[in-house]
Parts: C-alpha cells; sequence; structure tokens
C-alpha cells in the first residue's frame, strides 16, 4: 500500500491513457465489498460471550463516550449549533471502521474482536447516531 501511495502521488501530474483510468477504477471499486466480505467471513457471533468485556468496552467508547466528548466539546466552546457540527456529532457516533478491521487483523490483533465490533457494532449504530444526532439538536437548540 505505501508503494502504491507514493507511485500516486508522483504520477499525479502524468495523464494516463482512459483505458488504464477505468481498469484503475474498476479495480478500485472492489476494495470496499472485498473488505466487507473479509471481515464478515471472520464473524463469529458465538465469540461474544468469550469477549463480552472488551466487546462492551470498545463499543461503549465508540458510540457512547466519543459522541458525549463531541457534543460536550461542541457545548463547552458555546458554538452555534450549524451543519459542520451535526455531521461531526453523527461521524463521532458512527461504528468501529471497516477498514480498522482490516488492519487489525493484518497486524495480528484480535481478528474476533475487531469482527464483532465491526459486525455488533454497524446494526447498533443505527440507532445510536440517530439518537446523538436527535440529542445534539434538542440541547444545542
Amino acid at each position: 500500500p505505501l508503494v502504491a501511495l507514493v507511485l500516486a502521488v508522483l504520477l499525479r501530474p502524468v495523464p494516463l491513457p482512459a483505458a488504464f483510468e477505468t481498469a484503475l477504477l474498476r479495480v478500485g471499486d472492489t476494495v470496499a465489498p472485498l473488505a466487507l466480505l473479509s471481515v464478515g467471513l471472520q464473524l463469529r457471533l458465538g465469540a461474544w460471550r468469550e469477549l463480552a468485556r472488551p466487546l462492551a468496552l470498545g463499543l461503549t467508547y465508540k458510540l457512547l463516550i466519543c459522541p458525549a466528548l463531541v457534543v460536550g466539546l461542541l457545548m463547552l466552546l458555546d458554538v452555534e449549533p450549524g451543519m459542520a457540527h451535526r455531521v461531526a456529532v453523527i461521524e463521532a457516533a458512527m461504528p468501529p471502521m471497516i477498514g480498522a478491521a482490516v488492519v487489525a487483523t493484518q497486524s495480528g490483533l484480535d481478528a474476533r474482536l475487531a469482527t464483532l465490533l465491526i459486525g455488533i457494532g454497524i446494526p447498533l449504530s443505527l440507532s445510536t447516531a440517530p439518537l446523538w444526532h436527535v440529542l445534539f439538536r434538542a440541547v444545542a437548540g
């Protein structure tokens, strides 16, 4: 990935043939589905009992503490609740990232925990993220 990044930066000013750009776009379009598939194939919901404590800690931090810190900071700074501030609250309330789980797994961290954080965090965030949005609108006015 580092070599590809360096090449991409160096080749940015170089015009590429349209067919080559199209091919690169098609390959790039497969990255997200492959990451989802990779994490999904590793998901073992039965492991949640064994990993209940770190799973609860990780999801509490990501889905409750992070957005609370952002809301608290925005309230402390007494900002006008504009679109950027609402987006910041919702972004803070987003579940753990699939890319982070892939990197954690490749780095030798607990793959079961990483996939459980994603597999349980995404459905949970479907209710917590909107709640944080509503809470911020109610508190900030």
